[in-house]
């Protein structure tokens, strides 16, 4: 009987040590409103409505675009996500340069969290994800559109297979699906009015990459299988295939990324080992294409330091917004610590 008590006295107390530390981690993770003035080469633009991250964003014109481009006409649309312990969301919520101000868009027809995004035209793209938070987590093959000014999503044609973890890029009016938790590594490739085909495997599988269109190349950036790699993949979405880039100077999965005139940007991300791992305050640019400055006949490009946004973070998605490289949201804590750091940052990059 002694034992037994002695039992529950050290359950109790252990207990509320838990509970104390994660009431410490709350309390203390970063907060865009501790911050104390400018960042060099960033600032916050007004808070997301609600904190979360592992969610997508996506850009696209309130009205069809006569003259690119038409930086008045650009809505960011942050969808899905996790916020709290493990709470999966349905919401959308859509920013107005105009007005300088967040608004809500409809609801996913699901909740849906490590789901990909990506707008073409008047239409924003909703890929996959999963819904539940039960691991192993389902990956799903929904394909939903909204065209913008609809009060409703539309479902569409699903993906051939259910991905979660990946990316989607729009390239020469198609979209294409990168990476990602699913049966294949294929790319999948969608074409507006024509339906889905499949493309060639990426080299080496991975989920929670960084992908971006630059020089007419898809690149598929970091991801993790399941650590964190440093890998670089470039396709060719006209001969179908794959070739190696030049690798990340670290390693590093859930980064945001985005291209403005022809440099790739990746930013933060995560290796989400418990007691090893952490944040990746690490940010970085690569001059590619014809409008960045040619480099030495003599050597590849090269990756270099650029100055690190005022919260790094992991699980957002990073855009082309205004011009400019943004981020949305994201944790500034790695793997399970996420719960207690869900961000709702807005940063842009200062250009």
């Amino acid at each position: 009987m002694q034992i037994l008590k002695w039992l529950g006295g050290l359950l109790l107390v252990l207990a509320a040590g838990g509970t104390g530390f994660v009431i410490f981690l709350l309390l203390t993770a970063p907060d865009p409103a501790s911050i104390e003035g400018p960042t060099e080469g960033w600032f916050l633009a007004e808070s997301m409505p609600s904190p979360r991250g592992e969610l997508a964003t996506a850009v696209a014109h309130a009205s069809p675009c006569q003259d690119p481009p038409c930086p008045e006409l650009e809505r960011l649309h942050v969808v899905g996500g996790l916020r709290g312990f493990l709470h999966v969301l349905d919401l959308v919520h859509v920013y107005d340069p105009v007005q300088g101000e967040w608004g809500d868009g409809p609801p996913l027809p699901r909740p849906r969290h490590h789901l990909a995004a990506a707008g073409l035209g008047e239409a924003v793209y909703v890929s996959g994800g999963a819904e539940g938070v039960g691991r192993p987590w389902t990956p799903e093959s929904d394909l939903w559109r909204l065209e913008l000014g609809r009060d409703a999503w539309e479902s569409l044609e699903a993906m051939p297979e259910p991905r979660w973890g990946h990316r989607m890029v729009a390239h020469d009016g198609r979209l294409f699906v990168v990476g990602g938790e699913g049966p294949s590594s294929s790319v999948l490739i969608y074409t507006p009015g024509s339906g889905w085909t499949t493309g060639a495997e990426m080299p080496e599988p991975r989920d929670h990459l960084s992908v971006v269109v630059a020089d007419d190349r898809i690149w598929a950036m970091g991801g993790r299988v399941p650590e964190s790699r440093s890998r670089v993949d470039i396709y060719d979405p006209v001969e179908d295939e794959w070739r190696p880039g030049p690798e990340l100077p670290v390693p590093t999965s859930g980064a945001a990324e985005g291209v403005v005139d022809g440099v790739i940007f990746i930013s933060g991300g995560e290796e989400m080992q418990l007691l090893r791992g952490g944040i990746v305050d690490q940010h970085w640019a690569l001059h590619t294409g014809a409008s960045s400055p040619a480099p030495s006949s003599a050597r590849s490009p090269a990756w270099e330091p650029v100055v690190a946004p005022p919260i790094p973070v992991h699980g957002a998605d990073g855009a082309i917004f205004q011009g400019t490289f943004v981020i949305a949201g994201g944790a500034s804590r790695h793997g399970a610590l996420s719960v207690t750091a869900w961000s709702d940052a807005f940063q842009w990059m200062d250009r």
